[in-house]
C-alpha cells in the first residue's frame, strides 16, 4: 500500500532515503490480505497514544512508533471520538486513520444520571439502559467493588461508594462494565467534587462534606435553597441539635419520593436524624456540584429551622415559635 510520501519528508533528511523507505514498510499492512475485523474502542478523553498502544498490542500495526508519527501528521491526535471502529490487520496505516477520522462504526450510548439519585436509583437507570450492564451488577460493584481513588479514604467500614457516584451525563462506549461505569463517576468526581469542596469554610472532611451534600440534595428543591438549607444543618451540628431530616429517614427505611410516616419517624435506624445526633453514617444520595458547593460554603444565617411548602420552596425560622407558625400555615396547603 503507498502512503503518502509528504508525511514522511522531514523523517528523509534526517536518516536519508533508507529512513523513508523503511518507515514505509511499517505503515503497511500486517497482512496481505483482510482477516476479521476487530472493534477497537476509543473511550472519551482517550489519548491517541493510549489508542495506537492498543493497536499495537492487539497486532493490528507493524509498528507503533511510526504509526504515531503518521497519525499526527495527518491531525488526528486532535480528532479523535469515542465510539467503536472496525479494524483488521489488512488495513495499512492510511486506511487505519482515515477509519478513525470518520464516524464510528458504533456510537457510545448516552447514560443519564440526575443529582440526588441513590445508588440503586443509578443501578435500575444503568439495568435499563441496553450497556450490557445489569442493576444487580452495577449495584455489586457500588457496594463492594474495589477502586483506589485518595478521596474514597475514610468512609466507614463496609460502606458502599453512594454520595461519590457523581451525577452526569455519560457517553458509554460498548461492552462496558460495570466497574468502568463507576470508574467514570469516579473520576468525573474527582474532576468536580473535588474542585467543589476545596477551600471549605467547614470544620468537617471530605467524606462529611459529602454526608452533608447528600442532605442539601435531597431537602433542597430550588437552587437558591440550597446554600441555606446548608447554613440551616451546619448550625443544628454547630448547637449540638438533632438535624431531624426527612430524607435521612426515609433512606434508612430503603423509601424515597415521600415524606415520612410519624412511625416511621420513630423507626430507629442509623439513619433517624430524629433520634440520632448528628450527621448520618454515610452519604443519603449522590449529590451534584452545585450542593457539594453549598455544603462547602453554607449561607451565613441565623436560621434554625426550615419547612418545605407543597410547591417545593423553603420557609426559614430562627425559632422553634416560628417553625410551628411556618408548619402550620404552609403544610398540608395546596401549592398555588
Amino acid at each position: 500500500m503507498v502512503v503518502t510520501l509528504i508525511a514522511l519528508v522531514a523523517l528523509a533528511v534526517v536518516g536519508g532515503g533508507g529512513v523513508l523507505f523503511y518507515a514505509r514498510t511499517q505503515l503497511e499492512a500486517r497482512s496481505a490480505v483482510h482477516g476479521n475485523a476487530v472493534a477497537v474502542e476509543v473511550d472519551p478523553g482517550e489519548s491517541l497514544t493510549s489508542v495506537v498502544g492498543d493497536l499495537d498490542r492487539r497486532n493490528l500495526i507493524r509498528n507503533g512508533f511510526w504509526f504515531a508519527i503518521y497519525a499526527r501528521y495527518r491531525g488526528l491526535d486532535d480528532k479523535l471520538h469515542p465510539g467503536e471502529y472496525l479494524v483488521d490487520d489488512g488495513m495499512g496505516a492510511s486506511a487505519i486513520v482515515a477509519k478513525f477520522l470518520g464516524a464510528p462504526d458504533l456510537l457510545p450510548r448516552r447514560l443519564v444520571l440526575t443529582e440526588g439519585m441513590t445508588a440503586v436509583q443509578m443501578a435500575a437507570v444503568v439495568g435499563r439502559g441496553g450497556f450490557g450492564v445489569t442493576a444487580a451488577q452495577y449495584l455489586a460493584e457500588a457496594r463492594n467493588g474495589t477502586f483506589a481513588e485518595p478521596f474514597l479514604i475514610g468512609r466507614p467500614a463496609g460502606a458502599s461508594l453512594e454520595g461519590f457516584l457523581f451525577p452526569d451525563t455519560y457517553a458509554i462506549p460498548a461492552h462496558a462494565t460495570a466497574h468502568s461505569i463507576i470508574q467514570m463517576q469516579l473520576d468525573a468526581f474527582a474532576a468536580q467534587g473535588l474542585t467543589a469542596l476545596r477551600g471549605s469554610t467547614q470544620p468537617l472532611n471530605t467524606y462529611q462534606l459529602v454526608v452533608l451534600a447528600s442532605i442539601v440534595e435531597r431537602e433542597a428543591h430550588d437552587p437558591p435553597d440550597r446554600q441555606l438549607v446548608a447554613g440551616v444543618l451546619s448550625n443544628r451540628l454547630a448547637a449540638g441539635m438533632l438535624l431531624q431530616v426527612d430524607a435521612s429517614v426515609l433512606y434508612g427505611i430503603g423509601v424515597v419520593g415521600r415524606s415520612p410516616t410519624a412511625a416511621e419517624l420513630q423507626q430507629d435506624t442509623p439513619y433517624n436524624t430524629y433520634l440520632h445526633a448528628g450527621l448520618p453514617p454515610t452519604p443519603i444520595a449522590n449529590p451534584g456540584r452545585a450542593a457539594l458547593t453549598a455544603a462547602a460554603f453554607p449561607a451565613q444565617t441565623p436560621y434554625l429551622f426550615y419547612v418545605s411548602d407543597a410547591c417545593g420552596h423553603n420557609h426559614y425560622s430562627t425559632t422553634l415559635a416560628g417553625q410551628e407558625q411556618a408548619i402550620s400555615r404552609y403544610v398540608g396547603t395546596p401549592c398555588s
